[in-house]
């Protein structure tokens, strides 16, 4: 084989090598962390304060993960018990948003919540907890491996 059948060959095989790169690039999943970003940017100094106000509080919500029995346990503290009036607790997967779960806060009598997470990949999760109360809303953001 000649030298110019050589260089005729590399340069197919370039071209295909970035004809293959494309369309595998074509075909990947990029997904936005949220539909809403901008709106959710737009708002980002009330999310300062709901911060803010949760680390203002004396006690805090603890949160413990039971990998054996799969399952979270959120512990309200008294006075956060006394102050809420509702919330949500937002299971959030960045690495895929269709595995995204949300549950409603309902500190039960004994200050506990027990959620299940046996349907749950493996992973990094991040755990959103909004609450508010009469005059004040709190938010707290939690990471989580299962």
């Amino acid at each position: 084989m000649s030298w110019g059948y050589k260089i005729i060959l590399s340069f197919v095989v370039f071209i295909g090598v970035i004809f293959t790169m494309v369309y595998i690039s074509m075909n990947q999943d990029i997904s936005l962390v949220a539909d809403n970003y901008y709106e959710q940017e737009l708002a980002y100094e009330d999310q300062i304060n709901r911060i803010k106000n949760t680390r203002a509080l004396a006690e805090k919500l603890k949160l413990e993960i039971d990998k054996k029995d799969r399952s979270a346990k959120l512990t309200y503290p008294q006075s956060i018990r006394e102050l809420f009036k509702e919330g949500t607790i937002q299971f959030f997967r960045p690495s895929q948003s269709s595995l995204d779960k949300e549950f409603l806060m309902l500190p039960g009598k004994e200050n506990l919540q027990v959620i299940d997470l046996k349907g749950f990949t493996s992973g990094l999760w991040k755990v959103k907890i909004n609450w508010r109360s009469d005059d004040k809303e709190f938010y707290e953001e939690i990471n989580v491996v299962l």
